[in-house]
């Protein structure tokens, strides 16, 4: 199962989950068009692979910040660059690797932890 989720900053506007990602990801563009929502302040999440395609559609749902809990593609990292689009990969709890658009990223380091004693 994958899922799919978008986010305008830290709400949560549609979920889906399907066996495919690039289901989950039509469907979230359906919703929008369906609903007219613009894709320009908005977060696209995913739990699957970036790969050329999915960031080729999310770029057509004119979103311009791609997460994903997994890894991306080479593919999907030179189609996201080309595009201007914000893409970050391994996203898990706080962790994550901002692959392109750091233009786009503003967050301050999380401060060092105490020692434990």
């Amino acid at each position: 199962m994958h899922g799919c989720a978008l986010f305008r900053q830290d709400e949560l506007l549609m979920f889906v989950e399907d066996v495919g990602r690039h289901n989950a990801i039509d469907t979230i563009a359906g919703w929008m068009w369906l609903h007219g929502v613009d894709g320009g302040d908005k977060i696209f999440y995913t739990t699957g692979r970036l790969t050329s395609e999915m960031v080729i559609k999310s770029a057509q749902m004119g979103v311009p910040v791609i997460v994903s809990r997994s890894g991306i593609t080479q593919m999907g990292y030179e189609v996201a660059k080309q595009l201007g689009s914000a893409l970050f990969g391994r996203a898990t709890n706080r962790h994550f690797i901002c692959y392109t658009g750091f233009e786009r990223f503003e967050a301050q380091p999380e401060p060092p932890r105490p020692a434990a004693a």
